[in-house]
């Protein structure tokens, strides 16, 4: 219980407490709580904690009527007010001990950053100008595949003392980040020819439950967050696109073998790899490496080797940097351009 107790401090200190006083406050209280910690350890090893706990609650009290939906539309932070709402999830925990532990056992902490193709793409608008073809996007973690759709975004990107504008101007979904770096100077619209998928866990946001657990991912205060997937989900069924779910070693080479010679392949994956053993790392780079002897293609990820952003082009097993991002946020709200 310890151990458990201390990553709950660690979440509030860490990752909430900028993000969520709520879940800060709670998880500060959960760690000198036993009944909860108790329950907690329900969770698998495999999942984060603090994150399933808090998500289970919230797609549960969303469902239902009990006083702790409040809560996730009303943000006083007075020290009254904290410990109300703490006392409500006390008591939301022990009327629902038997569904959060359904929770606990049948979902995933399985989230899709909208914000990361702040960057992807300038990346993928760099390829496709370089190599002067429509591009197959093919995504490993792809969840619900809401990157795959980056090129119907718009784009609002500040810069010293300008705000760039770029992607689908007439879409109602805006991603707005900061670039640090050299100015983006050379980002014009590509082409999408295929828009491939893949992930061990597919998930549907035509299916309403699939779509209210991934709200419930959201933290409480990240309104405009909520809203802006409010929007993409809807957004997201208008727009072909192929989701595999599967082992990607196995769907991606026979997938390429019947691919249009006419594009340039892309293969990307973010925040992702860190979950990867070092021997699917090497398999996936070996595969890379095959597939390029026969259809160059770039590769785009972090957290194989290291933290950075890498840019990479293959062709007949020879890797070249392309580009490399040391500087940016996990989320997409800023990076540091590096022409």
């Amino acid at each position: 219980m310890e151990r458990l107790a201390k990553t709950f401090l660690r979440f509030s200190e860490l990752e909430a407490q900028k993000s969520s006083p709520l879940y800060a406050y709670w998880s500060k209280q959960i760690a000198e709580d036993r009944v909860l910690l108790e329950l907690i350890s329900y969770i698998p090893a495999s999942q984060p904690k603090p994150n399933l706990f808090f998500a289970s609650v919230q797609y549960l009290a969303n469902k239902g009527n009990h006083p702790l939906k409040a809560y996730y539309s009303n943000f006083d932070q007075s020290q009254e007010y904290l410990d109300a709402s703490f006392n409500s999830l006390k008591e939301f925990v022990g009327l629902y001990k038997n569904d959060l532990i359904a929770c606990f056992q049948t979902k995933l902490v399985q989230t899709n950053e909208l914000n990361r193709s702040s960057y992807l793409y300038p990346i993928f608008s760099e390829i496709a100008q370089e190599t002067g073809k429509p591009l197959t996007l093919i995504e490993i973690g792809t969840s619900a595949g809401l990157l795959l759709n980056l090129d119907h975004y718009q784009y609002e990107i500040r810069e010293k003392e300008q705000t760039l504008k770029f992607g689908d101007t007439d879409s109602n979904v805006v991603v707005y980040a900061e670039n640090l770096g050299k100015s983006l100077t050379k980002v014009s619209p590509f082409i999408v020819r295929d828009r491939i998928g893949i992930d061990l866990n597919i998930v549907d946001l035509n299916q309403e439950e699939e779509y209210e657990w991934m709200q419930a991912l959201i933290w409480p205060e990240q309104q405009e967050r909520k809203e802006m997937f409010r929007r993409v989900s809807q957004f997201n069924k208008n727009i072909p696109k192929t989701l595999h779910t599967g082992d990607f070693l196995e769907f991606i080479p026979t997938f390429i073998e019947n691919i249009n010679n006419e594009t340039q392949i892309v293969l990307f994956h973010t925040h992702v790899a860190n979950q990867f053993n070092e021997s699917l790392k090497q398999n996936l780079l070996t595969m890379i490496e095959t597939i390029s002897e026969q259809y160059p293609l770039y590769h785009v990820y972090n957290n194989l080797f290291d933290a950075n952003l890498h840019v990479d082009f293959v062709s007949r097993t020879i890797t070249t940097q392309k580009k490399l991002i040391t500087d940016y946020d996990g989320h997409g709200k800023y990076y540091r351009w590096f022409n």
